[in-house]
């Protein structure tokens, strides 16, 4: 299925997400339901929104949740700016790039950010024993990333670099997070920047080794990840913006107050295809609310030195005034 072809799944079996609205006191009937077409990636930094869809949070405020998977963060603004979506699931690098490339969006609501030491929601992997514990041992070799130039291309290459390593002379291998274990065991790359919950299922089983823990090495409190819209469609419907964030207020407490629960593992396990016993002790994003501007300015510094940035960015003017939170 194209990454850009918008597939509908409810948050629920359609019979199921229905009965559970009045309940929660929202709309009775689905002609109620505002619609809207979100991207989003299976991966553990999603998780408070698959709460939000699978708890009824979006519905009791009165919005039914289409889905399109993708690859990265990048493939999702595309569709976004075309109209084939209202909101797109992305990464901190994706939106600041698109955001100098002209594109005019909007951060409106927040995922999730790295926390303040390792191990981190993503880290470096290889086989046992392949001996890569520095930038200066991955020169000449190739690792895997799930696209070039987002967030976890950049965070590779700056990792390299801060350990004694030449970016420039590594091969980065486009590869999904799903197949990133077995391109490692089977030899097509030599390591590969891995995101939970695929990471630590890979260490515990002792399929993979620890390289290096990138996102903390280069930054503390890293915001992973946001959801965008255009501009236009901010300005233009400022009240289902506003039920969105609500709903992914609801499931951010919800999800930090159940992050170990067997209710949670199990949500985790149904839209990752991880299985559950494997992802019981993985390391788990920080899910927010609010969004950084000034660690959202340090990302757009390490974007231009890595070539991938060309105009500067206001991180001020690229998040929603109801989001920008300083710490």
């Amino acid at each position: 299925m194209s990454a850009l072809s918008v597939s509908r799944r409810a948050f629920t079996a359609g019979a199921a997400s229905l009965a559970g609205l009045g309940m929660l006191g929202g709309p009775s009937r689905a002609a109620d339901l505002v619609k809207l077409r979100v991207s989003t990636i299976p991966i553990a930094d999603t998780a408070s929104f698959e709460v939000a869809r699978e708890k009824g949070f979006f519905a009791a405020e009165g919005l039914e949740i289409d889905t399109t998977p993708t690859q990265g963060g990048a493939v999702g603004i595309p569709a976004l700016m075309s109209g084939q979506l209202q909101i797109a699931y992305s990464n901190v690098v994706s939106i600041v790039l698109a955001a100098s490339q002209g594109l005019d969006l909007v951060i409106i609501a927040a995922a999730d950010e790295t926390g303040d030491a390792p191990p981190d929601l993503a880290g470096l992997v290889s086989k046992p024993g392949a001996g890569f514990k520095d930038g200066k041992a991955l020169e000449g070799k190739r690792v895997a990333v799930n696209s070039r130039n987002n967030i976890i291309w950049l965070y590779t290459r700056e990792w390299i670099a801060k350990t004694g390593g030449d970016p420039a002379k590594v091969n980065y291998i486009e590869v999904p997070f799903p197949q990133m274990t077995d391109a490692v065991q089977q030899g097509r790359v030599d390591a590969a920047m891995l995101v939970e919950p695929f990471l630590s299922g890979g260490l515990k089983s002792g399929q993979l080794e620890s390289i290096g823990w990138p996102y903390s090495t280069v930054q503390k409190r890293l915001p992973v990840s946001q959801f965008a819209t255009t501009r236009a469609y901010a300005e233009a419907n400022p009240e289902i913006l506003e039920k969105f964030r609500r709903g992914m207020a609801k499931a951010t407490d919800w999800t930090n107050a159940n992050i170990r629960s067997e209710e949670f593992l199990k949500l985790l396990s149904a839209y990752t295809k991880a299985p559950a016993e494997r992802i019981k002790d993985a390391t788990m994003p920080v899910f927010v609310k609010t969004v950084d501007p000034a660690s959202v300015g340090f990302v757009a510094s390490l974007m231009k030195r890595h070539g991938i940035l060309k105009n500067d960015v206001d991180a001020t003017k690229l998040i929603h005034p109801a989001l920008a939170a300083a710490r």
